[in-house]
């Protein structure tokens, strides 16, 4: 969604408009910008130093000139601010906006808040495909919290609105206290340990979630460029020819387990965005996931130093990480529609790389 007319009118309180060189962009409000910026949750140090310096800063124009900050006059879409104002019991909710990370699942993230508190955050799309993501979600969370998993959103509203963008409406518990943590700790273990021990059942491999999954990436393995197909099939068909006709114990999977998607809250551990989770998985994928997203996109390791960062870790296991591995492959090929962007290309060649070091 590029256009922001329907979410917004040109009037009302000020707000700064902030872009970054890989196209993100974030609407913050002046007033209470150190609770708006809490949207914000970079996993690099420059982003960090920014966090913490412009609410200190913001209002000297020589920074915002370097920071290329323009400042608008906005007001919330009237129809998102009565359902907020619902879902969160608030007369009038202040919120600040995440314009997505770009891609062909990109959405609006808009954080509500009042004062020092944070309500809940939003999810808006125009596109029907990513609507369905956000009722999968819905569902998913429902289940989740039924079998007693506490530390993830509740769903408050799920649906299209008058102007036909589709909104995903979902709690928190987190504060400005809150933080998001850059390396796997023992909060990590306990969370992935209950959720396994709740969601955990027999099941035949091929009725799985995962199955599923790799049989998708062989009916995709034509778009894998030639380069990286053969160590790719290779891994596929020996998962398949071992698994095919098994029972196995298998659980629910997050699939996009990394920093940027949770917060430490006290002694607790936080998860949201599960609109890619699924509920036949093996168990433990996520901590691969944590690892190998952390290492590749934050720490720019190579294929090689990110393989002796998941041996040092507990209970590594060379089958888990090639079924993580052809997991994410055909998750990306999937969505990317046939087409191999750039991005796509060099993720594709660093997890290949990884499968021929296993």
């Amino acid at each position: 969604m590029k256009k922001l007319d329907n979410i917004f009118t040109q009037q009302g309180a000020g707000y700064y408009h902030i872009e970054n060189a890989d196209g993100k962009y974030w609407i913050l409000p002046k007033k209470h910008i150190s609770t708006a910026i809490e949207l914000y949750q970079p996993s690099g140090r420059n982003g960090r130093l920014l966090k913490a310096l412009l609410p200190l800063l913001h209002n000297i124009p020589a920074v915002r000139k370097i920071l290329n900050i323009n400042t608008h006059n906005l007001s919330l879409n009237t129809e998102i601010k009565a359902i907020a104002r619902e879902a969160f019991g608030i007369a009038d909710p202040e919120f600040s906006i995440f314009g997505g990370t770009p891609s062909v699942h990109q959405k609006i993230t808009i954080q509500f808040f009042a004062g020092n508190k944070i309500l809940g955050y939003g999810k808006i799309t125009d596109s029907d495909s990513i609507a369905a993501l956000f009722s999968h979600e819905q569902q998913l969370l429902d289940t989740l919290r039924s079998a007693g998993i506490t530390d993830i959103p509740e769903c408050l509203y799920c649906g299209q609105l008058s102007t036909r963008e589709y909104l995903f409406l979902q709690s928190t518990c987190k504060t400005r206290k809150s933080f998001s943590p850059s390396g796997f700790t023992t909060l990590h273990k306990l969370f992935l340990s209950q959720l396994y021990e709740a969601t955990q059942r027999e099941i035949l491999f091929d009725d799985t979630d995962f199955a599923h999954s790799l049989v998708t990436l062989k009916e995709n393995l034509e778009i894998i460029p030639e380069e990286f197909k053969e160590t790719i099939g290779k891994a596929l068909y020996h998962v398949i020819g071992r698994l095919g006709g098994t029972t196995v114990n298998y659980s629910a999977y997050h699939a996009d387990f990394t920093p940027w998607n949770m917060f430490i809250n006290g002694q607790r551990l936080f998860v949201f965005d599960w609109e890619y989770g699924r509920l036949t998985y093996p168990p433990q994928l996520d901590r691969y996931h944590f690892i190998v997203q952390q290492a590749f996109h934050v720490d720019h390791l190579t294929p090689s130093d990110t393989l002796r960062r998941l041996k040092e870790s507990d209970d590594f296991s060379a089958d888990e990480l090639r079924y993580y591995l052809l997991d994410i492959i055909s998750r990306y090929t999937q969505r990317e529609n046939g087409h191999v962007s750039p991005a796509l290309y060099s993720s594709l060649e660093f997890w290949s790389q990884l499968l021929t070091l296993i």
